[in-house]
């Protein structure tokens, strides 16, 4: 009798746990792999941050301007195609060495597969970004492009003609 109670116990445990997790999907499974696989350790997943279409229009917007400005390739490829967007808290980062923060990272993905992705210090346990994104390895803008943000602005507008 015993027995069947903490076996029915634990059975419903079980439920409850699996009923409150959400759904992880593909895309997060890859986004997640790819963190660990930059030697990152997950201390929290975000889940979804955004999904967009990415179309030359959209990179005049600021937020989308400064996350492509700090990739090492560029947008072209993925016109028209859809962009998901995953965010993790992660540790053993390099902006630790800047910050005395968490950080968070955020991986793109298009058609299943990662094209991207940036880092920025964690404000007070929130995910807000405060000035524009590092790349996922830590870095500026003007240490991916080799450019300062003056030259990549122009290079930009010239490009992509956004302001």
């Amino acid at each position: 009798m015993k027995f069947r109670m903490i076996v029915m116990l634990v059975g419903l445990l079980i439920l409850i746990v699996t009923g409150c997790n959400r759904e992880v999907t593909m895309d997060e499974q890859t986004a997640e792999a790819y963190v660990q696989a930059q030697g990152y350790k997950v201390l929290k997943h975000k889940g979804q941050i955004t999904a967009y279409t990415l179309e030359k229009k959209t990179l005049e917007s600021n937020p989308y301007q400064q996350s492509w400005s700090v990739q090492k390739h560029e947008p072209d490829p993925y016109f028209g195609k859809e962009v998901t967007v995953y965010g993790f808290t992660v540790a053993n980062h390099p902006l630790e060495q800047i910050y005395p923060s968490k950080t968070n990272v955020s991986i793109m993905l298009c058609e299943g597969k990662v094209i991207g992705g940036n880092s920025f210090p964690e404000n007070n346990g929130k995910m807000i970004r405060v000035g524009a994104p590092y790349s996922l390895d830590g870095k500026t803008l003007e240490e991916v492009t080799g450019m300062t943000y003056i030259e990549w602005t122009a290079y930009w507008k010239q490009k992509y003609g956004s302001n």
